[in-house]
């Protein structure tokens, strides 16, 4: 089974990007890598994922490796899943931007629902001038 959040930690492992992240960003990261690191220890495959270089110019085959990898420590290990994930949740609430916008519509909605961030220009909802005075 695919898991999106062991995927999403072996990109951001094998990729190392760093660069953008603010201290508490780089922190998180670091924490999630130590912890990655101190079970590699006694994983062979989730070790040997850590150390491969790439074999392509994308790198993705380091990232389905070492998401392998992962998936299987994990498995065998629920306590290191667990905090795997609570790690990761630190690091993503670390990276949020100051400035990203969450868009939320909750109960019944009967008519048009417009979310935005920043619009440049008018926003006009209903028909199209066309379609208003036809019978």
């Amino acid at each position: 089974m695919d898991d999106p959040i062991l995927t999403a930690i072996a990109v951001a492992l094998s990729t190392r990007a760093v660069e953008g992240l603010t201290d508490a960003g780089r922190e998180a990261l670091a924490s999630l890598m130590h912890l990655v690191r101190r079970k590699a220890t006694g994983h062979r495959e989730l070790r040997a994922s850590l150390v491969a270089e790439p074999t392509s110019p994308e790198g993705d085959d380091r990232a389905v490796e070492l998401r392998r990898a992962l998936g299987d420590a994990a498995a065998r290990d629920p306590d290191f899943d667990q905090e795997l994930r609570r790690r990761w949740a630190t690091f993503q609430q670390a990276t949020v931007r100051a400035d990203a916008v969450t868009n939320t519509v909750s109960g019944q909605v009967t008519g048009p629902v417009v979310q935005a961030r920043d619009i440049s220009g008018g926003v006009h909802v209903g028909l199209p001038p066309q379609q208003r005075h036809q019978p």
